[in-house]
C-alpha cells in the first residue's frame, strides 16, 4: 500500500471553473448557497476547513465535477490508497483530527 500525501489545487480548479463559466464569486456563492466568505476565502488560498468541508461536496454537485478533481485536480490513482488532505484543529478543550482518503 502507498500513502502519499496530495497538494490540494483547490484554488486553481475554482479560478477556472469561475473563468471557463463566466461567473463571479458572488454569483457562484448565490447558485450554490455555500457563504461568498467560503468561496473567496478558498480562492485565496484558504483551504477547506472541518467546518466547511460539507461545502466542497455542494460545490462539486454544483459544478458537476469529482470531488477528486476539484481539490486535487483528477489525478489521483484508482490503485494506491491516498491520504489526500489531513488537518488538526481545536474547538474549545476538544482537539479533532480530519482526514480525507480516496478509497476507491
Amino acid at each position: 500500500m502507498i500513502i502519499l500525501m496530495s497538494k490540494i489545487k483547490l484554488q486553481d480548479i475554482l479560478k477556472v471553473e469561475l473563468k471557463v463559466r463566466k461567473l463571479t464569486l458572488n454569483s457562484l456563492a448565490k447558485e450554490c448557497s455555500i457563504p461568498p466568505s467560503v468561496l473567496h476565502g478558498w480562492l485565496h488560498g484558504t483551504l477547506p476547513s472541518a467546518k466547511n468541508l460539507h461545502h466542497v461536496k455542494t460545490l462539486s454537485e454544483h459544478l458537476e465535477i469529482s470531488i477528486d478533481k476539484l481539490l486535487f485536480g483528477g489525478r489521483a490513482s484508482e490503485q494506491q490508497k491516498l491520504i489526500l488532505f489531513q488537518s488538526t484543529f481545536t474547538d474549545g478543550k476538544a482537539q479533532y483530527k480530519v482526514t480525507v482518503e480516496k478509497i476507491n
